[in-house]
């Protein structure tokens, strides 16, 4: 019996051994496992990481471009500024001329308006004083001058100056 009973013992570790191997061999194909999915999310992280990598790589390019092409614009731009900015000083002298232009024309306008209102004071002062003088003498022409009753012509000489009768035309002609 003793030898059966080895023999059971043996089995029985022979048995466990197995089951033990077998308990380690699982184990160890679900550590596999484990390791082999956390190699896989990590390959598939390490996946993404490379394709945000690329795609900030494209983003900072396409960036770069717009920020060279942002930059000849603005130096287009600047030099579109600096040809319109001579352009404006230009047309900025050219109004300073015209501004000054119009203050001498308006001081000779106003020294012209002056003179003419002096002239116009003057003219209004002289048209009186020869109107007076006009209507004085023609007061004169219609009363007859006590001189032409002294007069006596005869007809030769009215002929020789027929201006007499226009100064005395109440005088009598001898004949």
């Amino acid at each position: 019996m003793e030898r059966r009973a080895c023999w059971s013992l043996i089995l029985c570790l022979t048995i466990f051994g197995i089951i033990g191997l077998v308990g380690f061999i699982h184990i160890k194909k679900e550590l596999m496992n484990k390791l082999t999915n956390e190699v896989e999310f990590a390959e598939a992280e390490v996946r993404e990481k490379q394709l945000d990598t690329d795609n900030y790589n494209l983003a900072v390019e396409h960036t770069q471009l717009e920020i060279d092409n942002a930059d000849k614009e603005i130096n287009t731009l600047k030099d579109e500024v600096g040809k319109l900015n001579q352009a404006k000083e230009e047309k900025d002298k050219e109004v300073k001329a015209c501004k000054d232009s119009v203050t001498g024309l308006s001081n000779d306008i106003a020294a012209v308006e002056k003179e003419k209102s002096d002239n116009g004071g003057l003219f209004e002062g002289q048209k009186t004083k020869w109107s007076e003088e006009i209507n004085n003498l023609k007061q004169k022409l219609q009363n007859p001058s006590p001189i032409c009753a002294f007069v006596n012509i005869t007809g030769e000489e009215l002929k020789k100056e027929p201006t007499i009768m226009d100064l005395c035309p109440q005088i009598v002609v001898k004949v």
